[in-house]
């Protein structure tokens, strides 16, 4: 009869695990304009590490097709310009270029502006 109920116990554990997970969503990385603005300013002015770098241009952005744009257009600069240096990361032409996205980023539309209705 213990054999039984713990057969039973388990298959019920199990199964409320395996709804659980079928049911769970996975987690999203979602960068905003004002978030990008702001790590593309820090490597700028010098006050950005790799990592910081690294997460700015490393996930899709997907949900924004003119910001996604910018962070292809920083990930050539990259390709040509990255020093990785201290405090600054990028060669003063990088940085010229930089302060170009960081200008086209401030003349875009309003996100709700830029989506078809």
């Amino acid at each position: 009869m213990t054999i039984v109920i713990t057969v039973c116990l388990s298959f019920a554990v199990f199964a409320l695990i395996f709804w659980g997970l079928m049911h769970m969503r996975t987690p999203r990385f979602r960068m905003e304009r004002a978030q990008f603005l702001h790590g593309l300013e820090d490597a700028i002015t010098g006050q950005a590490d790799d990592n910081e770098w690294r997460v700015l241009i490393g996930y899709p952005m997907r949900h924004d097709p003119p910001l996604e744009r910018l962070r292809l257009e920083c990930q050539k600069i990259e390709e040509d310009e990255y020093t990785g240096g201290s405090p600054y990361l990028f060669t003063d032409k990088g940085l010229s270029r930089l302060r170009a996205v960081r200008e086209q980023l401030l003349a875009l539309p309003p996100e709700d502006e830029s989506k078809p209705e």
